[in-house]
């Protein structure tokens, strides 16, 4: 058995994988101005630790970094490995700045390529929205950032004299009658639309039709109306650091 670790910067998901096979996962918040939530504490209790024989973290948060690493220490002998770090993504990255590619990036375009063996799409609708494309040969080509659902909600509430921050969710009409509906109108739609978009002008640069693979928080809300995407993988990311992990493995063994 060994433990996955993805630290977002709004969430935390855990997988524990046995005979690689993601046996039990479980996401939570990345708060950690206080002790570690509960169902933490659940999930990673001593039982469980002590059954682990490895950890392997992918990180774009420092400060939730920090906080989990204190955690399995104080609970674990294991010296975690970072993806990217301790343990290289295999597939070459073809952008200017290889080195500074997420790593949540990075695996996310590892786990789609290794199911599809061909050109990918990869959406990742968290925090931050994430499209990035893989070609046929297994090579990270690059992608687009854009704000989030939610972090777009924020801005409006923390730039704005009045506006309120609200929920993600499918508004009941496209026309807003009031300021929340038009607010989640705007928000919802307006991410629907840049997806949908994106993914047809990355199409026509590729000059071809890539598959196109969902994940985050936010991927089964908007996968319902953007038809391009055909698969939502909620744990992709997971399954990303697997398969780095097992790779390593491999490569250390035939060295």
């Amino acid at each position: 058995m060994w433990l996955a670790i993805d630290i977002g910067n709004t969430n935390i998901h855990i997988g524990i994988f046995e005979n690689d096979v993601l046996h039990a996962s479980c996401s939570v918040k990345a708060d950690f101005s206080h002790p570690p939530p509960e169902n933490l504490g659940k999930f990673l209790g001593p039982d469980t630790l002590g059954k682990i024989q490895a950890v392997i973290l992918s990180s774009v948060n420092p400060e939730n970094e920090t906080a989990i690493l204190e955690y399995i220490r104080k609970h674990s002998l294991l010296k975690p490995q970072f993806i990217g770090r301790d343990i290289p993504v295999p597939m070459p990255v073809l952008t200017d700045h290889p080195e500074k590619v997420g790593t949540d990036r990075l695996v996310n375009a590892l786990a789609a390529f290794e199911i599809t063996k061909n050109w990918t799409i990869i959406v990742d609708a968290g925090t931050a929205i994430t499209v990035d494309v893989v070609n046929n040969n297994g090579a990270f080509l690059g992608g687009i950032i854009a704000p989030g659902m939610g972090i777009s909600s924020k801005a409006l509430r923390d730039y704005t004299a009045v506006l309120p921050e609200i929920s993600a969710k499918r508004p009941k009409s496209v026309v807003g009658k009031n300021t929340e509906d038009a607010i989640r109108s705007g928000i919802y739609w307006g991410t629907v639309g840049m997806i949908s978009k994106l993914i047809s002008l990355f199409c026509d640069e590729l000059e071809c039709q890539p598959a196109v693979i969902a994940t985050g928080g936010d991927a089964q809300l908007l996968a319902s109306e953007i038809p391009a995407i055909t698969t939502v993988l909620p744990y992709l990311t997971l399954e990303g650091i697997k398969v780095a992990y097992k790779r390593g493995l491999a490569s250390n063994v035939r060295t």
